[in-house]
């Protein structure tokens, strides 16, 4: 049997008798194309399987038609972050719907931030490119301005250029969690904040001493846990600070990994967080099954979500949108009951599924 033939604006236009200028226009929602020709066209393309020819594409726009995304790889010995498949099927649906692709480029601790992004640039690899773990003066940020590339940051910078970005609002967060644990008596409450000076970084401490100083507690840097963002190195940094401060009861985690090192950590050391009124708070998109749930609150950030956000905006730059106009801030989401969270999760996933 013969291959099939593959469906282009030529057999599309055919099978319509419309001239290929016409399909063309109407599958780009031409408004100088009748709205009822639009939705013929584009149910037939669809019915046939038509996708654009990625190389002619190429060839007429100079655009590859993909978009790259820069994932941040931990080491081998270290647990991953699983919420970022979620990320990257958010992104990958949402560039579908405008015939973009995806892909993905590794980036591990012993490489450069920009190397993967300059790589993405130079080798023309991609239309535009998404990268995380943003810093002040961003460098991938920076070079990506001065040679124009289109890019989209999930985190911000401090660069007086404007530029898109996707973000959580991690100094709210912070702000909340201190206000409530207050609330609940705590008063020697720790931030665990990552090592390397990522921008959010600054912005959890700039809503920990904001709370600080709006319920009169006192500023105590002792408080305040720099690590790796790994299980292990969180454990020992936690492990430190609990033997040399027993009057910790409150810990704010940097995301997941801290939580789960965090509670290995207070475990190791004896503490039952239902005797010892232990308090973990932690921010993640991956509400996984922890060490223990008790005293246990969670900011979540729900990373299809971040996945579609962060794609809408590079197809907006990409389509002319101005990147001072895709600057968004997400807030979090509370949870107090892990355990229910996750079973809601659940039933909304298995009522979704087809």
């Amino acid at each position: 049997m013969p291959p099939r033939q593959r469906t282009n604006l030529k057999t599309l236009a055919e099978h319509l008798d419309l001239s290929i200028t016409t399909v063309s226009r109407a599958l780009k929602d031409g408004p100088e194309v009748k709205p009822e020709t639009v939705a013929r066209v584009k149910a037939a393309a669809q019915a046939m399987g038509y996708l654009p020819d990625a190389g002619g594409i190429y060839l007429r726009t100079g655009r590859t038609m993909k978009i790259c995304s820069v994932f941040f790889a931990p080491a081998v010995a270290d647990y991953g972050d699983a919420g970022f498949l979620a990320q990257v099927e958010g992104v990958s649906r949402t560039l579908e719907n405008d015939h973009y692709n995806l892909i993905v480029l590794a980036q591990t601790a012993s490489q450069s931030p920009l190397d993967a992004v300059r790589r993405v640039f130079q080798q023309r690899l991609a239309d535009g490119v998404i990268f995380s773990r943003t810093m002040p003066l961003d460098e991938r940020a920076r070079f990506c301005l001065e040679h124009k590339f289109p890019f989209v940051c999930f985190g911000r910078t401090e660069l007086h250029s404007p530029h898109a970005f996707v973000d959580h609002d991690d100094e709210g967060g912070v702000y909340d969690a201190v206000l409530r644990l207050a609330a609940e008596g705590h008063r020697r409450i720790a931030l665990f904040n990552p090592a390397g000076g990522l921008t959010y970084a600054g912005l959890r401490l700039r809503g920990y001493q904001r709370a600080l100083a709006d319920l009169g507690l006192p500023w105590d840097r002792s408080l305040l846990v720099t690590a790796d963002l790994s299980a292990w190195a969180s454990q020992e940094a936690v492990r430190d600070l609990l033997v040399r401060d027993s009057k910790v009861t409150a810990i704010l985690c940097a995301n997941q990994l801290s939580m789960f090192g965090a509670m290995e950590a207070a475990l190791d050391h004896g503490m039952d967080p239902a005797r010892d009124g232990l308090r973990i708070v932690g921010f993640g998109g991956m509400p996984l099954r922890m060490p223990f749930e008790q005293g246990v609150t969670y900011y979540y950030q729900p990373q299809r979500r971040d996945g579609e956000e962060l794609a809408r905006h590079v197809l907006a730059l990409l389509s002319g949108t101005p990147a001072e106009q895709l600057q968004t801030v997400l807030p979090y989401q509370r949870v107090d009951d892990l355990s229910q969270f996750r079973r809601d999760l659940r039933a909304r996933a298995v009522a979704a599924t087809p």
